[in-house]
Order: structure tokens, then C-alpha cells, then sequence
């Protein structure tokens, strides 16, 4: 449990960073190129911001 918390932070730091109209393109361009796959594309861009935050604040 302490990992999926831990993980949720992550994004929502992550989205608070990055601001979220950034966010929101970088979530439609990748649901947009993955529009097949939808549920993937959205996951990926949310482990995407999740990184790119995590990695800019440290």
C-alpha cells in the first residue's frame, strides 16, 4: 500500500511541477498517437509526467 501511495504522490507532484496545461497536452498528444490503446497511452503518459517530475525536482 505504501508503494501505490507513494507512487499517487509522485504523479500528483509531478502535475503540480509541470503545471497543468502542459500536463493535459502531453496526456491528449499520447492518447492521441496511441488511440487504439487508450487505456495505455494514458497510463504512459501518467508514469511519463510522473518521471519527468520526478526527475526535474531531484
Amino acid at each position: 500500500m505504501q508503494t501505490v501511495q507513494t507512487f499517487l504522490q509522485t504523479i500528483w507532484a509531478s502535475i503540480l511541477l509541470l503545471g497543468w496545461f502542459k500536463v493535459i497536452i502531453i496526456v491528449v498528444a499520447i492518447a492521441v498517437l496511441s488511440k487504439y490503446q487508450y487505456v495505455l497511452g494514458l497510463l504512459a503518459a501518467l508514469l511519463f509526467v510522473a518521471f519527468l517530475g520526478h526527475w526535474i525536482a531531484f
